[in-house]
C-alpha cells in the first residue's frame, strides 16, 4: 500500500514537473487582464472561504470560485486546472494567498502606452490553445509541415496589410485569415482549416496569425537546418514521416475509386528494383512531356565550351533541377551514366545525345528533311504509360475484372440502341480539360443518360478507370464508344504512322493498278463541280501560279497545294485519282491542269459549235443566284422543281403583290433575309402560298438560303429580283 502511494506520489511530482510554467503563466496573465478591465476583486471572494486566515482552501471551493469568473477571463478547463494543480499542496489544498500575490498583488506595470486586445486578457503576441489530444497534435503539425512546404512567399506582409486598416494588433479576423491562405493557394479541408483554428483562435472570433507565422518559420528553419529539402522544396525521400495531400480537398475525385495513394507517387508506376534503362528513360521522358520542361536549359549551361559533355556531378545536378531526381535512385543515375558516357572520357557524359532521345516525345530532330514523315506527340508508349494511382487491372481479380466487361458491354448496347452521345457531358464537368472528372459525377451522367448500373458494376468500372485525378473518361470513351467525338487528336485513330519509318516518296512508290472506274471519276468531280460552284471559285487562277511556263502542266504536288489554296476540300486518294486521269504524256510526275479547268467549266457554260464554220457559242447553264453555302447547292431534280415554283410565282411580281413591304417589316435588321416561317407568312398574307406545294416550297427555301449566324434564313431580295426577271421576259407558268 505504501509502495503504491510512493508511486502515485512519484506520478504526481513528474507530472508537476512535466507541466509547463509558461502556459500557467498566460492564464494568469488573461486574468490579470479581466480584473484590470471589469475591477472585479477575486482575492476577496478567496478570503471568505479563510475565516482563520490560514491562506488555504480547499480545492474544490478554489475552484468553484475561479469558475464564477472563468468565462470573464476566458480561461478554457484545462488552463483552471492547470493553474488549480499548480498551486495545490500535498494535503489536497490550494495556495490561494499565494495565487493572488501573483494576479492581484503584483505590479502590472498598467499605463496608456501598454497594447491591450479588444477583448478580455492582456496583449499576448503568443496566445496559443492547448490541444490535448495527441492525435490531433500529430495531424496539425503535419498540416503545418505541408504549409510551411507549399509557401515560396512571406506571409507575414499580407496579414500586416489588414492591421493597417484594423488597428489589430496579431490578430485577424477567421475570413481574412482564410482569404490569405486561399490566395497563397495553400488549399485545405474543412477539418484541417478547423484545426488550425482551434489552436490559433483568440476571443472566438480573431486568430493570432504571428504565432502561427512564427511556427511556419521554425519548420522551414529546421528543414533546411537538418537538409530535408531538395532544390524543388521538396522532402527527400528517406523522410522518415507521412504527410497529408492538402489538395486532395480541391480536387476530391477519389470518392468512389480503388486507388493507392504512396507517400511520393512513382511517375512510371515501376518497381525501382527491377527499373532497366527504357523504364528510366519512359519515366523521364513522361515528366518532360507533362511539365513542359526544355531540357537544353539545364544541360547546356554546366557546357561552357560547348564540347557536348559533363561531367556525372553536374548530369545529377541538371537532373534535380529539372525536377525527376527524386524520382531516380543512384543506381538507375549510373545506368544512365552507363548509357550515354563519353567514349574518349569515361568520367563524362554525353548530354546532348541524352536531350535528343528525351525531346523524342515532342518532335524528331532534323524534321526539315523529311517534311512527308508523320509525327507522333507524344509517344505511344507515354500514352498507355499508367498514371498514377491506377490499379494493375491486369493483377485483379477474375471475377470484377469478368464484372467490369458485363458492365461495358451494357453501356455499348445502351450507345447504340439509343445513339447516346456521352463525351459532352464529360466536357462539361471538365473545365480544366484535364481527361478526368469525379467519380461521383460519372455516376451521375450514368444515370442522365439511362445507363443503370447496379453498385458493383459501377465500382468495376471505376476501379478499371481511376486513378489520383479521377475517372479517366478519355480512355473510357475510347473503349466504349469508339467514335470520332471521343478521341481529342487532330490525326485519325487510324491513320498513326510510328516515328521511326517515314512514308516513302511517292515517285519512289511502285504504281498499283487502281480501279479507275467512271463512277469514282463522276463522283470526284461532282464533288469539285458542287464546292466551285456554291463558292464562286476562280480555280484556275490557283492552278496557273505553279505554271510558271505556261505549259499547261504542273506537279502532282502542285496540284494539291493549288486546291488546298482555294479552299476545296478534297481528299489525297482522290486528288491522286485526278492527277491519274489528267497526267500528261511528256512528263510522269505532271499532269494536265487545262483539261482538268475545261472539265469543271462545263457547270457554268456549255460550248457549241457548228460543223460548216468555226463558231462557238458559250450558253450559260447559271440561271439561279449564286448560293453561299454547300449545303444550299440544288441537284437537278431540285432545279426543275424550283425553276417550276418560281414561274408560278412570277404571275404576281412584287409589282403586284407587294411582297417587299412584308419582307422589309420582318427585317427589322435590313440585312436582306428572313427566316422560313417569315416567307411562309408573307406568302400567306398575299394568298401566294397555294400555288406551290411541300416540295416546291422546301426547293424555293433552299434555292435561295444564306447562312446567318448558326441557322439558315432566305435571301428575300433575291428572290424578288429573279420573279422580276421572270416576269418581264415573259417565262410565267401559264396553265398549272
Amino acid at each position: 500500500m505504501q509502495g503504491t502511494m510512493h508511486k502515485t506520489k512519484l506520478k504526481e511530482g513528474e507530472a508537476r514537473e512535466d507541466m509547463e510554467l509558461n502556459e500557467i503563466w498566460r492564464a494568469c496573465r488573461k486574468i490579470q487582464g479581466a480584473i484590470f478591465r471589469y475591477k472585479f476583486d477575486i482575492c476577496k471572494d478567496l478570503k471568505q472561504h479563510d475565516p482563520h486566515c490560514t491562506g488555504f482552501v480547499s480545492k474544490s471551493m478554489f475552484t468553484a470560485v475561479m469558475a464564477k469568473y472563468r468565462n470573464v477571463a476566458g480561461l478554457s478547463e484545462f488552463e483552471l486546472r492547470d493553474i488549480t494543480d499548480y498551486f495545490q499542496i500535498r494535503d489536497g489544498r490550494v495556495a490561494y494567498r499565494q495565487f493572488c500575490k501573483v494576479v492581484c498583488c503584483e505590479d502590472l506595470h498598467r499605463s496608456a502606452k501598454k497594447e491591450l486586445v479588444t477583448s478580455l486578457e492582456w496583449n499576448d503576441p503568443w496566445h496559443l490553445n492547448v490541444i490535448p489530444q495527441p492525435e490531433e497534435r500529430r495531424k496539425l503539425f503535419l498540416i503545418l509541415l505541408k504549409i510551411a512546404q507549399e509557401t515560396h512567399l512571406p506571409l507575414m506582409p499580407y496579414f500586416q496589410d489588414y492591421e493597417l486598416v484594423a488597428r489589430n494588433v496579431g490578430v485577424v479576423t477567421v475570413s481574412h485569415f482564410a482569404r490569405v491562405l486561399h490566395f497563397m493557394k495553400i488549399p485545405l479541408a474543412e477539418s484541417d482549416f478547423l484545426l488550425l483554428l482551434k489552436r490559433y483562435m483568440k476571443d472566438a472570433y480573431l486568430v493570432n496569425y504571428v504565432a502561427f507565422v512564427k511556427h511556419i518559420d521554425n519548420i522551414m528553419e529546421y528543414l533546411k537546418y537538418h537538409k530535408l529539402l531538395d532544390n524543388s522544396r521538396e522532402i527527400i525521400q528517406n523522410f522518415p514521416g507521412r504527410l497529408v495531400d492538402l489538395n486532395l480537398s480541391e480536387l476530391p475525385p477519389v470518392d468512389g475509386c480503388k486507388v493507392i495513394h504512396p507517400i511520393f507517387p512513382d511517375t512510371c508506376n515501376h518497381p525501382k528494383k527491377n527499373r532497366d534503362q527504357c523504364d528510366i528513360i519512359f519515366c523521364i521522358q513522361n515528366f518532360v512531356y507533362k511539365n513542359r520542361v526544355r531540357c537544353s536549359e539545364f544541360l547546356e549551361c554546366f557546357d561552357q565550351l560547348r564540347t557536348g559533355s559533363i561531367t556525372k556531378n553536374q548530369f545529377e545536378r541538371a537532373l534535380h533541377n529539372i525536377g525527376v531526381g527524386k524520382f531516380i535512385s543512384q543506381r538507375e543515375l549510373d545506368l544512365l551514366a552507363d548509357r550515354y558516357m563519353d567514349p574518349v572520357d569515361t568520367n563524362r557524359i554525353r548530354w546532348r545525345t541524352f536531350m535528343d532521345e528525351i525531346d523524342t516525345v515532342f518532335t524528331i530532330k532534323n524534321l526539315e528533311k523529311i517534311p512527308q514523315c508523320n509525327v507522333e506527340s507524344p509517344l505511344k508508349h507515354i500514352i498507355d504509360m499508367p498514371r498514377p494511382g491506377t490499379a494493375d487491372w491486369q493483377a485483379a481479380p477474375l471475377s470484377l475484372r469478368e464484372l467490369c466487361e458485363d458492365a461495358m458491354a451494357k453501356i455499348r448496347i445502351r450507345i447504340r440502341n439509343r445513339r447516346l452521345h456521352l463525351h459532352p457531358f464529360f466536357r462539361n464537368y471538365d473545365k480544366l480539360n484535364s481527361g478526368h472528372v469525379r467519380c461521383n459525377q460519372t455516376n451521375q451522367i450514368f444515370r442522365t443518360n439511362g445507363i443503370l448500373l447496379s453498385d458493383q458494376e459501377v465500382e468495376a468500372v471505376l476501379h478499371r478507370y481511376g486513378n489520383e485525378m479521377g475517372f479517366f473518361y478519355t480512355k473510357f470513351l475510347d473503349d466504349v464508344d469508339p467514335a470520332s467525338y471521343g478521341i481529342p487528336s487532330m490525326v485519325p485513330k487510324g491513320q498513326l504512322h510510328d516515328m521511326n519509318e517515314c512514308p516513302p516518296f511517292a515517285r519512289d512508290t511502285p504504281d498499283e493498278d487502281e480501279q479507275e472506274s467512271e463512277e469514282n471519276i463522276m463522283r470526284v468531280l461532282t464533288v469539285v463541280k458542287q464546292q466551285v460552284l456554291t463558292r464562286s471559285v476562280p480555280i484556275i487562277d490557283f492552278l496557273a501560279d505553279y505554271d510558271r511556263h505556261r505549259e499547261g502542266e504542273i506537279l502532282d504536288s502542285d496540284f494539291k497545294r493549288a486546291m488546298s489554296s482555294a479552299n476545296v476540300v478534297l481528299s489525297d486518294e482522290d486528288a491522286t485519282l485526278m492527277c491519274n486521269i489528267f497526267r500528261s504524256s511528256r512528263r510522269a510526275p505532271c499532269m494536265r491542269y487545262r483539261d482538268f479547268v475545261k472539265a469543271l467549266n462545263q457547270i457554268f457554260v456549255q460550248l457549241e459549235s457548228e460543223m460548216g464554220d468555226k463558231i462557238v457559242t458559250a450558253v450559260p447553264l447559271l440561271h439561279l443566284p449564286n448560293l453561299d453555302c454547300i449545303s444550299c447547292f440544288l441537284n437537278f431534280d431540285e432545279r426543275t422543281t424550283c425553276s417550276r415554283a418560281l414561274m408560278k410565282l412570277a404571275r404576281k411580281p412584287d409589282e403586284i403583290s407587294n411582297l417587299s413591304q412584308i419582307f422589309t417589316d420582318f427585317d427589322r435588321s435590313n440585312c436582306g433575309s428572313v427566316s422560313e416561317n417569315q416567307l411562309l407568312r408573307a406568302l400567306t398574307v398575299r394568298e401566294m402560298h397555294e400555288m406551290l406545294s411541300r416540295r416546291e416550297f422546301d426547293a424555293v427555301c433552299k434555292c435561295f438560303a444564306v447562312e446567318r449566324g448558326l441557322h439558315m434564313e432566305f435571301n428575300y431580295r433575291e428572290f424578288l429580283k429573279i420573279l422580276d426577271v421572270l416576269h418581264r421576259t415573259g417565262q410565267v407558268k401559264r396553265n398549272f
